[in-house]
């Protein structure tokens, strides 16, 4: 069995058998609870229970081991799906999405850099879009992602353990999901 299989989805003993899930920030930056970010749709776990990053680096990478199910042709979000089911969503900025709303088809993005598409293979920390953080607060956005399990029946209070805060950097485990 291999380093990362070792650290991700290995059915432990000492949990009774439940599958341990290592979601990990997808940025360099600074973890934070959700209610610091200024949308309800994610202050109010409206979508699903996570935490948030305050980025300080533009190199936006996979939480999880997993598919990539969706990279938004706006580049401002993209989700995981891990073996398990478990969905992860990362959304860089709030409303950022406008940044490149009205793009025409074929033209450049604005601010965003892709590195994979849907449906790519992905392991933890693997380039999935370059985010111009400076082009995006220009723009007059926030830069806080927010990083959500989007299934519900993996995100209740029962399955997180402690989630970590303070600055880390990407690839760094932030909560075990049971």
């Amino acid at each position: 069995m291999g380093f990362f299989s070792k650290l991700f989805g290995k059915k432990n003993k000492d949990t009774g058998g439940e599958q341990i899930i290592n979601i990990c920030s997808p940025v360099d930056g600074e973890v934070v609870a959700t209610t610091e970010v200024k949308d309800e749709t994610f202050s109010q776990d409206m979508i699903g229970k996570g935490f948030a990053v305050r980025p300080t680096s533009g190199e936006f990478g996979s939480p999880i081991d997993g598919e990539l199910t969706l990279v938004a042709e706006t580049g401002h979000a993209f989700s995981v799906k891990h073996s398990s089911g478990v969905e992860i969503l990362v959304h860089i900025g709030i409303d950022t999405v406008n940044m490149n709303a009205n793009r025409e088809s074929g033209k450049a993005l604005q601010g965003f850099t892709l590195h994979a598409k849907a449906g790519d293979k992905i392991s933890v920390g693997a380039p999935v879009i370059t985010a111009d953080l400076e082009a995006i607060k220009k723009a007059g956005y926030d830069t806080i992602t927010p990083v959500i399990i989007v299934n519900n029946e993996f995100s209740t209070n029962k399955n997180f353990t402690d989630i970590l805060k303070g600055q880390v950097t990407k690839g760094t485990k932030i909560v075990e999901l049971k």
